[in-house]
């Protein structure tokens, strides 16, 4: 069952899609637009209740139907996202960096993210210097490379 469409929330998702847009281009104009995800999670959160709610009133509630809508509405968006994380990361992440976005990637299909951003070490860990690989031009960690003298 689904709530009648509510163009006061509509409203509500271009004031959120706005303010982050306006927060990522232009940060100094719009120092809070980040508060749109909070206003995302607040529309998300009223509808999952306005749908749970109605569900339970009709006496038609069920698990899996709900979070078989949820898996057929978010999965096709986030594996095109995660697939198209990884193939820019192919290309523009050193190898120690990849193989992290590769466990992130991991993480988000799986719904626990956070739990390897928090496994983590701090983003202040020093890094070896990069450099570039003889043979096929990618990045290479000098701490894995082999020392040939030069």
């Amino acid at each position: 069952m689904h709530p009648k469409y509510r163009p006061d929330i509509d409203g509500l998702r271009a004031i959120a899609v706005g303010s982050v847009l306006a927060y990522h281009a232009f940060p100094s104009l719009l120092p809070g637009g980040f508060i749109g995800v909070d206003i995302f999670f607040v529309i998300s959160g009223f509808l999952i209740t306005t749908i749970l709610l109605q569900s339970l009133a009709a006496g038609d509630f069920s698990y899996r139907d709900f979070y078989a809508r949820r898996i057929r509405r978010i999965f096709p968006a986030l594996v095109l996202v995660l697939l198209a994380t990884l193939a820019f990361g192919w290309y523009v992440l050193l190898p120690g960096e990849f193989s992290q976005l590769g466990k992130q990637t991991m993480g988000g299909a799986a719904f626990f993210a956070n739990l390897v951003f928090w496994a983590r070490p701090a983003i202040s860990t020093p890094r070896p210097r990069p450099s570039r690989c003889c043979t096929c031009g990618r990045w290479a960690s000098r701490s894995s490379s082999t020392s040939s003298g030069r």
